[in-house]
């Protein structure tokens, strides 16, 4: 059962070390909200630990020239991780679960260049592919052609890799499907997926190695049930959901928070439980 707050503030005595999600809960792709950069700031100047922790298939560097051009202050003082940095790094690494992806890739949707200046060799030929490469759908618009490459990806047995898990974004007021949608498409048809990123441990324990306390000391701040908060319940920290976010329709309602929460479901994932809620980050 969730704890309703008024403030993150009432909690800055319990937790050393916050991990907070960007889209949502920051900034909405259009601006960074205000009191953001308050309690960043107030926290900051209590020593605490904080790490941005995004589901994005890029970089963080590209993430943090983005929060600049939205007036990003405070906030851009704590370090960022990205799905698309622990994507980049397991590749690189060839960790599992991607330790034996293989070296040619070939770039669904948008080609952001995750992989540019390393052993990675980008194909523009299927059959010469040893993995699809999902990072980013920004700017694209040929999704009627998706489903012939899926088609034939699936019969040369071609794993995907995504960078983003995030099915769903934030641009200023609109909620709409984000990459992660396109690689539950991929695995609905028969594919087989490697997503990194929230809910997936990965990202946290990368955070987390770089921060020397205990999981009790640990609060994950996110507005997505789905990533943020069952990504949480999964490391075992506990978390705060934003419901102003992806799920600011569910929470436009006048049922009991609870209530609501029980009845948000995806086909593909996980619904979390939250350690206490509130509307905005404040």
């Amino acid at each position: 059962m969730f704890k309703k707050i008024n403030s993150i503030l009432d909690l800055i005595d319990k937790y050393e070390i916050f991990f907070f999600d960007q889209w949502g809960v920051v900034h909405d792709g259009e601006k960074i909200f205000s009191d953001a950069e308050k309690v960043f700031e107030i926290l900051q100047k209590n020593k605490k630990k904080i790490f941005i922790i995004s589901n994005s298939g890029k970089r963080s560097s590209d993430n943090i020239e983005r929060m600049k051009k939205l007036g990003a202050n405070h906030i851009l003082k704590s370090p960022m991780i990205t799905s698309g940095d622990v994507c980049h790094n397991l590749l690189i690494n060839k960790r599992k679960p991607l330790q034996n992806i293989g070296n040619n890739y070939f770039v669904v949707a948008t080609d952001y260049p995750l992989l540019d200046n390393t052993n990675y060799k980008k194909t523009t030929d299927l059959d010469k592919s040893d993995f699809l490469l999902l990072s980013s759908t920004t700017g694209f618009k040929d999704f009627e052609n998706l489903k012939q490459i899926f088609d034939k990806a699936i019969q040369l047995n071609l794993p995907l890799v995504c960078s983003n898990p995030d099915i769903l974004g934030i641009a200023g007021e609109k909620v709409h499907p984000s990459t992660g949608d396109l690689a539950i498409q991929y695995k609905k048809l028969g594919g087989i997926t490697h997503i990194i990123g929230k809910p997936g441990f990965e990202i946290f324990e990368f955070a987390f190695n770089q921060a020397s306390t205990s999981k009790e000391k640990v609060l994950m701040v996110g507005d997505s049930l789905f990533n943020d908060i069952f990504g949480a319940n999964q490391f075992d920290i506990d978390s705060l959901l934003i419901t102003s976010g992806i799920h600011r329709k569910d929470f436009s309602s006048d049922r009991d928070f609870q209530g609501i929460i029980d009845n948000i479901h995806s086909d593909y994932q996980n619904t979390g439980s939250p350690t206490y809620i509130m509307e905005k980050l404040k």
